[in-house]
């Protein structure tokens, strides 16, 4: 059986300041999913791609925003001539934000044809999912 070492044992558990509310503990993290945060990063995605519509799915939909621990979001465009350099491209304009953001690229014509799929993570953000953005 091993022991844990003296300098371990006595470390006290980080606590979060008393008395302070959940809101403004999240305030003090630049990397905390805020309204403003999630903001950012709508409205870089529209000014790089005009995307038809930007939906987010996973945890960010599940629960309230603030509480996700990523934001997965599936960026409808009218057209992807290759979805993989796109997500690259939009994920560099992500560049500074401090909150973890996975992109999903999907045209419009394929995203309309998977959403009916079993399965598909088009149908997965249509049922489920959170309008951020909707130019339609």
């Amino acid at each position: 059986m091993t022991q844990a070492s003296p300098a371990m044992a006595a470390a006290p558990a980080r606590q979060p300041a008393a008395g302070l509310p959940l809101e403004a503990l999240l305030e003090e993290c630049a990397w905390a999913f805020t309204a403003d945060n999630i903001d950012a990063v709508v409205a870089r995605l529209v000014a790089v791609a005009a995307p038809l519509r930007l939906m987010a799915f996973g945890s960010a939909a599940r629960a309230p925003l603030e509480g996700a621990n990523d934001l997965d979001l599936l960026v409808v465009e009218p057209t992807v001539a290759n979805r993989y350099s796109e997500m690259v491209r939009l994920q560099k304009a992500l560049r500074g934000l401090l909150i973890p953001v996975d992109l999903v690229v999907s045209s419009q014509a394929a995203t309309n044809q998977r959403c009916h799929g079993p399965g598909t993570l088009e149908l997965t953000a249509r049922t489920e999912g959170r309008v951020l953005h909707d130019s339609l």
